[in-house]
């Protein structure tokens, strides 16, 4: 290959197709698709103090809290906490339908909301070290909790900010689904670590982030227990993984320590994303192994980071594939140096 991804994304000529080699998606780089006039965020006007559902002193317009991390002094579903848990008012799934004999068709599961921070912000990059390794300690205990129930298989949590991103409210929220299916992407990923720990005897993410390390070609930021980096076969510009450095299926099963670490790092994420894109619209989402599973499966945990600085549009949604104006080897380098 005579041109490199960078000068490529420089010339705007360069165009490549890649192969996801769990999911078999392709991805199109297309660099000059990156100088379309297109607005890369919509604001979502703020609800006024009195109004905001999730603002501290407000918590008699939501359900009653699930878990929270509070004052010593305050009650339940009253002031003085730092991240509260509601059930989620508008639920994709029903707790209702748990018992039910046909409860996949009924959608039977647990849908919560992990409201952020008690004041008005609307971009959680602004959120401190501190505040983030707080927001990541509530997902552990709620996964920690849920995988203790006989009802659900595998939970997800993810994060929708901004409406390009499918965000509904501009406070700062993340959610949780719990579900007795395990989601396709994550199976998928699950089966394919399984076999690939019956071929090899090694764990495929950790494979790859040897492989990652020894190029050094998209590796945004390295920490002490976990690495940040721009997908080989990334579907969306800028789009960046969160590796643990350590074989572990289960994010409720991690240490302090290496939760502290994912949060920091997941913060210099979203801000690197910020400075180098002008955009706070992202969604990300934790990929965990299902409750049943243990270390041996091969699985790892992990983040996924997908920027929202454009649509997904017909031929994502009618070919399986994807189009990428940003070669991730360009996405790397301008988030490494932000």
């Amino acid at each position: 290959m005579s041109e490199s991804p960078e000068s490529a994304n420089s010339a705007g000529e360069h165009h490549e197709v890649r192969y996801d080699p769990v999911h078999d998606w392709p991805v199109i780089f297309a660099p000059p698709r990156a100088r379309r006039p297109v607005s890369l965020s919509q604001s979502t006007k703020p609800d006024t103090a009195a109004t905001n559902p999730f603002a501290e002193f407000n918590e008699h317009l939501t359900t009653a809290e699930s878990f929270a991390l509070r004052n010593a002094d305050s009650e339940p579903n009253g002031p003085g906490w730092q991240v509260r848990v509601i059930p989620n008012k508008y639920p994709v799934l029903t707790p209702d339908a748990a018992h039910d004999e046909d409860s996949r068709r009924l959608a039977a599961g647990l849908h919560e909301v992990i409201v952020e921070h008690p004041q008005l912000r609307t971009d959680i990059a602004d959120c401190s070290d501190e505040e983030f390794a707080r927001i990541f300690l509530s997902y552990r205990e709620r996964l920690k909790a849920l995988a203790a129930e006989a009802d659900v298989v595998h939970a997800t949590v993810f994060k929708n900010q901004g409406r390009g991103a499918g965000a509904s409210q501009p406070h700062v929220h993340s959610q949780l689904m719990a579900t007795r299916f395990v989601p396709p992407h994550v199976d998928r990923e699950f089966r394919y670590a399984e076999r690939y720990r019956a071929h090899t005897g090694r764990t495929a993410l950790q494979d790859l982030l040897e492989a990652e390390r020894q190029a050094n070609e998209r590796i945004v930021l390295n920490s002490e227990r976990c690495t940040l980096l721009c997908p080989y076969v990334s579907r969306f510009a800028f789009e960046m993984l969160i590796i643990p450095h350590c074989d572990q299926s289960h994010f409720h099963l991690v240490s302090d320590d290496l939760l502290a670490d994912t949060a920091r790092v997941m913060r210099q994420a979203l801000v690197r994303l910020r400075t180098v894109t002008g955009s706070p619209d992202f969604n990300f989402v934790l990929h965990t192994a299902p409750f049943a599973a243990d270390n041996s499966s091969g699985f790892c945990w992990h983040w996924e980071v997908y920027p929202r600085l454009a649509g997904i549009a017909g031929w994502e949604l009618g070919q399986g594939s994807y189009v990428n104006p940003v070669y991730p080897e360009f996405a790397a380098q301008q988030l490494a140096g932000a």
